[in-house]
């Protein structure tokens, strides 16, 4: 440390040397605040800015763009500024003058001081501010005064301000320019090529040539993450080595070991402190040390000379011996006194050569000392030639690379030996599936393969499973089973042979055993069986064209399906048919269903309705157990019920629902809408809604506005004079608007009333609010009257059988007549009330009979010729009053209507998805059909009141004729 009176002395004797210079206009100059000195600053404008010696002009350093500097002196095109105990000066091109907030605090050298010692550089060296900015550099072979040694850096002046340098091997201590000149011996050039090492016999002149040939040529670059702390004191002791010196005793913790073959200075270990070490000879600045078949170099300054009599074994590195690699820092320690003495680290990653195996442990040669290093920490690295390997992990993943990525296939256990197929770099390529794997090398050692009793012999059978969960592999040569491998969940491999409950395989290169229950085997479409491998299996219906599940089967249950469908199995479900999902099956390995129905069992005309998800449970055994369930909400045939139970059929298997779960008869639900009755009567009055209650009621219109054929005889015609006239059901203004005529419009005038005229206008009037209430309000319609059928639900099958459909419905129906099995189809493919469809059809085909209904030559769509066809449209679908059987009948020919049943069907599909179930309204009752509670007043069918009404006589007079129905009513409720 230098004292404060040192540091005014220098500054007073730099202000002198100020005073004889003059400074250029060109500059800014301010006063400091605290004295009566003036200052200039500058800053750095370039990226760089070369500095130069001020007497030679020799560029000595770099600075960088943004740093503040209190000039010495500005002269010409120069920017004079202190540089060690001399100034040195930069372009001012290369600067731009600054006023700071404040001036710098100034620091300066002691320049009486003789005993400061100084840096010097091997490399650029990066100088760095007090915040660790790099503010510049010094070039290769500068020297430079240190200010203050700090414990990772050395501090110095520039500028007069603080700057540091940290310290590295590549930056020497010397004590002052005089005493320590740079010389080409000082240099660190360690060489690491053991064939080039000097012989320690040979005349001081050769070595000094040799070791001043290896300087010129070998390049030391310091490792940005490790520091030689090197204090002047260990600098001085380094003085006493010679070059006789056989010992030194390192004096720090932690003495870094570093490799320079690559020209660059890079850490491979460390010696701990207070250890002695043989050295091969001396480096100028460094030790040259034996590592591993190669030398390292260790600092000096961070040893003393010693005598090399603390307890230790030396020996000498063999050839031809094995090498390790260090999977972590690795202690080496050394057992001479018979405990174990931590004397060295090699680092992480570092491969090294081995002596001898000793148990646990691998005797190694550090330094000319022998250590031991504990197995744990270490791996063995493989030579090409070697065949066999060991894995020393647990669970060692192999992989597949055939898609170009590694995706996990299976894996191997710790202590099992396996032979290779070629050494792949860093992997092990193996024999694997019906290709090959591969297998990290770091987790395994090399072997002999002693251990392999299982190696495998035969060909595979052309049969391939797939594993539906991670199945254990098992060697079974000794008689017992033993793990060996793992192939994961969902990877198709080759069979060797079946062996009754087991498949062999090969699994690199040796036989072994996995069990079928992990695995499953493609179906045939020649299986009538699958059996369920995961939980939940859904059972989807794909009636309306979309999957939706209506009911799960629980794994581990064998079900018959009804045939192959591609990726799916189709099943029996209810009425119809339902599809499962392939890959959650497999083929299963034997069948012992009790309860499967070989038709002996049939549903009767009545359904329930699921009240929650519903257990299916199987009661062949003695014991329920439970093998499917049905989803909340699904209507479902029954097949008979016993006590407190429904039997039915599901998936080909009969089974049995507890009544607690399920609704039997009508089901009535409710369902709540965020608007009252007021609020929704308002809004329906504002779409105009119409009646025809009051179709025969006198209507009137002022006179004023109706000009008469013949005024005073009646009845007669008239015509409206008023852009908008509005009709009254009565003779005054304070009547009720039942409807408006417009400008032009022809009346029949029946008589004057006052100013009055009574005119014909009708059927349709404009509905009164109580009027539109009494349809509207759905507690006014009982649960016995056939007007409760307006909430019908129309999405939901009626179950009613086949034989009532066509004896007791469609008898005598014309072209309808016996076609009730079309009616169930389009119900369940469109869920739509097959009832309700029958109804339409019976009304647009008036019974049957209508043209459209019994077929139509179509030889012309669109005014272009087609092929001569007869079409069927049982519902009227676009059939318009202006022509209705034309228009309708080439609508059917675009659909392809060319049966009669594919009018049914086709038909019903056009009739779901305008409103009962589009996706959009929902609208699957009459009532929502008409007043579309969820969004009133729009989307609504039709603007009669009466309208849900009117439909639903005639679906009521079809379910009076039969005995089994089910139904299903949703009831809206207004808060």
């Amino acid at each position: 440390m230098l004292a404060k009176t040192k540091k005014i002395y220098a500054i007073l004797s730099i202000l002198f040397l100020l005073v004889s210079y003059v400074f250029s206009p060109a500059y800014a100059v301010k006063a400091s605040e605290n004295t009566n000195e003036t200052s200039t600053y500058v800053q750095i404008s370039q990226d760089t800015a070369p500095v130069k010696n001020a007497e030679t002009a020799e560029v000595i350093g770099e600075l960088t763009k943004g740093l503040i500097l209190k000039a010495a002196k500005l002269e010409g095109d120069r920017v004079y500024f202190q540089w060690g105990k001399e100034l040195a000066y930069i372009d001012a091109t290369n600067t731009q003058t600054v006023d700071p907030s404040q001036p710098f605090e100034a620091y300066s050298y002691d320049t009486n001081d003789s005993t400061i010692p100084y840096i010097q550089t091997k490399e650029k060296t990066a100088i760095r501010s007090q915040a660790n900015d790099i503010i510049g550099y010094f070039i290769e072979g500068s020297q430079y005064p240190i200010f203050r040694e700090l414990e990772n850096s050395f501090e110095i002046i520039i500028g007069n301000q603080l700057a540091y340098i940290e310290k590295s091997p590549a930056i020497t201590v010397v004590q002052n320019e005089e005493t320590n000149p740079a010389s080409t011996e000082n240099k660190p050039n360690p060489q690491t090529n053991a064939t080039n090492q000097v012989d320690s016999t040979s005349n001081q002149q050769s070595n000094a040539t040799e070791e001043k040939s290896e300087a010129t040529q070998v390049k030391t670059q310091p490792s940005t993450t490790t520091r030689a702390s090197i204090a002047s004191i260990e600098q001085t002791e380094a003085t006493t080595f010679t070059a006789s010196t056989k010992y030194f005793k390192v004096t720090t913790d932690k003495l870094a070991i570093y490799d320079n073959s690559t020209g660059n200075l890079v850490q491979v270990g460390s010696l701990e402190k207070g250890q002695e070490f043989p050295r091969v000879k001396d480096y100028g600045n460094w030790h040259q040390i034996q590592f591993g078949t190669k030398y390292a170099y260790v600092w000096k300054g961070s040893t003393a000379p010693s005598d090399g009599k603390s307890p230790m074994k030396l020996g000498t590195q063999p050839s031809g011996t094995a090498v390790f690699t260090a999977t972590s820092d690795l202690p080496v320690y050394d057992n001479s006194t018979g405990t174990l003495i931590h004397i060295a680290t090699i680092k992480q990653g570092q491969s090294y050569p081995i002596v001898r195996d000793y148990g646990n442990w691998y005797e190694i040669l550090i330094s000319g000392r022998i250590g031991y290093v504990h197995k744990s920490g270490t791996r063995i690295d493989f030579k090409s030639s070697d065949r066999y390997f060991r894995v020393i992990t647990d669970h060692l993943a192999v992989y597949d690379n055939s898609t170009g990525t590694l995706v996990q296939v299976g894996s191997l256990e710790k202590g099992q030996e396996f032979p290779r197929v070629k050494d792949y770099g860093n992997w092990h390529q193996i024999k694997y599936g019906k290709g090959y794997g591969f297998v990290w090398k770091a987790s395994t050692e090399p072997s002999n393969g002693a251990t392999i009793r299982n190696i495998n012999s035969l060909a595979p059978s052309g049969k391939t499973f797939t594993t539906i969960t991670n199945v254990s592999v098992y060697d079974n040569s000794s008689g017992q089973l033993v793990q060996f491998a793992t192939i994961q969940k969902g990877v198709s491999y080759p069979i060797l042979k079946d062996y009754g409950n087991w498949y062999v395989v090969d699994v690199a290169g040796r036989t072994g055993y996995v069990h079928k229950s992990g695995v499953k085997l493609s179906f045939t479409s020649t299986d009538r069986y699958f059996e369920v491998i995961e939980d939940r299996v859904p059972i989807y219906d794909n009636s309306t064209g979309k999957l939706v599940p209506v009911a799960y089967l629980e794994k581990g249950q064998v079900f018959p399906r009804l045939r192959d469908f591609g990726n799916w199995h189709e099943v029996k479900y209810g009425r119809s048919v339902g599809y499962v999902w392939k890959e959650s099956t497999r083929p299963p390995f034997s069948v012992n269903l009790k309860n499967e129905n070989n038709g002996t069992y049939k549903p009767t005309d009545r359904n329930f309705l699921t009240l929650v998800d519903a257990p299916v449970v199987d009661n062949s055994s003695g014991s329920l157990i439970q093998f499917a369930t049905i989803k909340e909400g699904q209507s479902y045939p029954i097949i008979k019920q016993v006590g407190n139970w429904i039997e039915i059929e599901l998936a080909g298997r009969i089974g049995y629902v507890y009544k607690d779960k399920v609704h039997v008869g009508p089901i009535i639900r409710y369902t709540q809408y965020n608007l009252s009755l007021e609020e929704m009567l308002n809004i329906q009055m504002t779409k105009k809604p119409q009646t025809d209650l009051y179709r025969n009621a006198k209507s009137y219109v002022h006179s004023d506005y109706i000009q008469v054929a013949k005024s005073n005889t009646f009845p007669t015609k008239g015509t409206v004079t008023a852009t908008t006239l509005n009709v009254r059901e009565g003779a005054g203004t304070t009547y009720w608007v039942v409807g408006t005529l417009k400008l032009g419009d022809t009346v029949d005038v029946v008589a004057k009333v006052g100013d009055w005229y009574e005119i014909k206008f009708g059927p349709w009037k404009n509905a009164k609010p109580e009027d539109v209430q009494a349809y509207l309000d759905p507690s006014r319609f009982s649960q016995d009257s056939k007007e409760y059928f307006q909430f019908l639900v129309l999405s939901e099958s009626a179950g009613v059988p086949l034989n009532d459909l066509n004896n007791k419905i469609l008898a005598n129906k014309g072209i309808l007549a016996g076609k009730g099995q079309a009616f169930i189809d389009a119900g369940a493919k469109y869920h739509i009330n097959e009832i309700y469809l029958i109804s339409h059809a019976l009304l647009e085909t008036g019974n049957g009979t209508s043209a459209l209904a019994n077929g139509v030559l179509v030889d012309k769509v669109d005014g272009k010729p087609v092929e001569p066809k007869k079409v069927y449209n049982m519902y009227g679908i676009g059939a318009y009053d202006s022509c209705p059987v034309s228009c309708g009948a080439e609508y059917a020919y675009k659909q392809g209507w060319f049966t009669p049943e594919a009018a049914i069907i086709g038909g019903a599909g056009y009739i779901a998805s305008q409103y009962i179930n589009n996706p959009t309204y929902k609208q699957d009752t009459l009532y929502k059909m008409r007043w579309n509670p969820a969004n009133p007043g729009i989307h609504q069918y039709a603007t009669d009141i009466g309208w849900a009404v009117k439909q639903v006589r005639n679906i009521s007079q079809l379910y009076d004729l039969l005995d089994t129905y089910t139904l299903i009513f949703d009831v809206p409720v207004y808060k």
